[in-house]
């Protein structure tokens, strides 16, 4: 796989006139803003000087400001910078997904960041030797025994930690924006989304940012914007800073629900250089004085409203576009009809991820509803809007290998049933104590109500037991 390199198109030029318009009032608390500049051979020095400017841009724009250069962009040293950062820029080489090389989807080195294996090895970016490409497994905390040896060596004790909310800019890195590497086929539309998808999905939903850029035009006025801009939505950003003649898609994100995918390229440049991925109505805000009047609103949801075929056992999982308090069983209930489903609810403010697991599974072929309060809340008080939804499990889930049922002590009857449903044969069998046996099924059965597991071997064998609460699946 040949070293990737962006060339950069719009440095340090012509950057001065997006600063003209007054200051917004500045952050109460401070934002932290983290620079990455990854090796990248002899262009190293620009990336560094590029990194400087940006540097210097929000420094006066009143942030925290935190560099990590090559030689020293090593990982252990990149994950302790980013953590509790609000905006984090990385300067370098891209590796995206579709690319030329495979077909295969390679998650510990693909759609994150190109670092120097040690501080020994200078801007040298040779990616089998001196630079190592920490994917999005790695940025997750997610790489296992089988992925690369370079990354389970110079990539491994994530997840990075950034702060929640935090937005994520590329800058100049192949394949960030949609783009290709210069040199190779351009990218057609359908594959510049599908990039741009990729790089931003694990950002945007694993790891709690609120929004993410990627540009060869400049990150400065993106930065400088997102600081001094307050209550500036994302799209309103990005829109802002659209270069003259480049065209801009606007397209639904391939991973995340309600997430918006922008894409822009000149028609004279085959090469896609600039795009947005997230929610663009959202604002970025780090603990500013000014009041938040915006309420929080959901921005993506599992399963899918509509959604038929989901499986018995769900975990329905909410992403807010804020963070929230309130969410609990109370505030986030799941209901067949009028049936409030037993679950448990765990919300994590790292990911703003809110998810409910139901007690028991849910019955085969039926439909529940999903519905979140307005007693759930954001820092400033605002509710979010009453939101509903609903989605329909599937008819039959197989296991494979078998799983088991539990029993407690009692009198239990299974059935055989024809094709139409009628009860053909019944085994009653008393267990004198808790017992259990394989099952390789749980469906619904034609003209019987409820849920059915189908045992395959012990005194049911081939007989199908009703769901009960003194029968637990394993």
């Amino acid at each position: 796989m040949p070293d990737r390199i962006r060339a950069t198109l719009i440095a340090l030029v012509t950057i001065s006139a997006a600063f003209a318009a007054p200051l917004a009032v500045r952050a109460a608390t401070p934002a932290k803003v983290v620079i990455i500049v990854g090796p990248t051979g002899l262009v190293t020095s620009s990336y560094r000087s590029q990194g400087d400017q940006i540097a210097a841009t929000a420094a006066a724009d009143g942030a925290t400001v935190v560099k990590v250069y090559s030689p020293n962009a090593t990982w252990a040293k990149v994950k302790a910078a980013v953590n509790g950062a609000n905006i984090v820029i990385y300067l370098g080489h891209g590796n995206g997904y579709p690319n030329p090389y495979t077909t295969t989807f390679y998650g510990d080195r693909t759609d994150g960041w190109g670092l120097n294996r040690t501080t020994t090895n200078g801007d040298r970016d040779n990616w089998s030797t001196t630079m190592v490409y920490c994917g999005e497994k790695a940025l997750t905390g997610s790489l296992t025994s089988t992925d690369g040896s370079a990354q389970r060596t110079y990539c491994a004790g994530g997840p990075i930690t950034p702060a929640p909310g935090w937005v994520m800019v590329y800058a100049n890195a192949c394949y960030a924006p949609g783009a290709s590497e210069p040199g190779t086929t351009p990218a057609t539309a359908t594959q510049a989304l599908q990039r741009a998808s990729y790089y931003s999905r694990k950002v945007l939903a694993a790891l709690g940012a609120s929004g993410y850029f990627a540009t060869d035009h400049g990150a400065s006025p993106l930065v400088h914007d997102l600081l001094t801009k307050a209550g500036a939505t994302y799209g309103a950003i990005y829109a802002a800073h659209v270069p003259s003649g480049v065209t801009v898609t606007d397209n639904a994100h391939l991973f995340i629900s309600g997430d918006r995918v922008k894409l822009g390229r000149r028609s004279s440049d085959p090469y896609y250089t600039y795009a947005f991925a997230g929610n663009p109505s959202r604002t970025f805000g780090v603990g500013t004085s000014s009041d938040n009047q915006m309420p929080p609103t959901v921005v993506g949801r599992s399963p899918l409203p509509g959604s038929t075929g989901q499986t018995m056992t769900p975990a329905v999982t909410v992403r807010f576009s804020e963070p929230v308090t309130g969410v609990g069983t109370n505030t986030m209930v799941l209901r067949q009809g009028s049936i409030v489903v037993p679950a448990t609810v765990t919300y994590t403010g790292s990911t703003l991820t809110a998810v409910l697991r139901p007690v028991r599974p849910l019955a085969p072929a039926a439909t529940y509803s999903m519905a979140l309060s307005g007693s759930i809340r954001d820092a400033s008080g605002n509710s979010l809007g009453w939101t509903t939804w609903s989605f329909t499990t599937t008819r039959a889930e197989t296991y494979s290998p078998t799983r088991s049922l539990s029993f407690a002590a009692g009198t239990y009857t299974g059935y055989r049933f024809s094709s139409t449903g009628s009860v053909v044969a019944t085994r009653r069998y008393t267990l004198s104590r808790s017992s259990s046996a394989p099952t390789s099924q749980r469906s619904a059965v034609t003209g019987q109500t409820g849920g059915w597991y189908y045992v395959t071997s012990g005194v049911w064998a081939g007989y199908w037991m009703h769901e009960a609460t003194s029968i637990t699946l394993r």
